[in-house]
């Protein structure tokens, strides 16, 4: 599933990405393995075992550098709902199966919102997750002014969508 979704991100050697609710790293890891040199994967997560069963930065970064990625990626801890990164950093921000997470409809909005944000313009974001139909993101990118490419389902309950 995640190699046909990155297939649509157009990531370059260089790109800048957020993993926003990074987890373990699954889809963190399999990005960086995409990247040259000077391109970094942040990871960011709270860090809380209630949302995934181990989910420690420590176990994180073990997964990072026993696959040789320690160089392409940055973990951090921080909240989805309060991205502590400037306007505009990032080519590519990504999230797989962590934004249900956030319950309160009102507050996931905001969290898409900040997701955004950060994005930089002519950038990608692509959600993975369960718990909202496409429609419900797809109204989120357009209310904050994205121009949509392409809104896709990439099968159980998969998004992707362009900047």
């Amino acid at each position: 599933m995640f190699d046909e979704a990155i297939r649509h991100l157009n990531l370059k050697p260089d790109s800048q990405v957020l993993d926003w609710g990074c987890g373990r790293g699954a889809l963190l890891t399999r990005i960086a393995q995409q990247l040259g040199p000077t391109g970094k994967v942040t990871g960011l997560d709270l860090w809380l075992s209630r949302d995934q069963s181990h989910n420690k930065m420590a176990v994180t970064q073990k997964n990072v550098d026993d696959l040789g990625l320690t160089d392409r990626v940055n973990l951090v801890t921080g909240d989805m709902i309060k991205l502590d990164f400037p306007d505009a950093s990032f080519d590519v921000v990504t999230s797989s199966f962590a934004i249900h997470n956030i319950k309160n409809e009102q507050t996931w909005i905001n969290a898409v919102k900040e997701a955004i944000r950060v994005l930089k313009p002519g950038g990608y974001i692509m959600i993975i997750d369960t718990g909202r139909n496409i429609n419900e993101y797809g109204q989120v990118f357009q209310d904050t002014g994205l121009q949509i490419a392409q809104l896709t389902g990439l099968g159980f309950n998969g998004w992707w969508a362009p900047h």
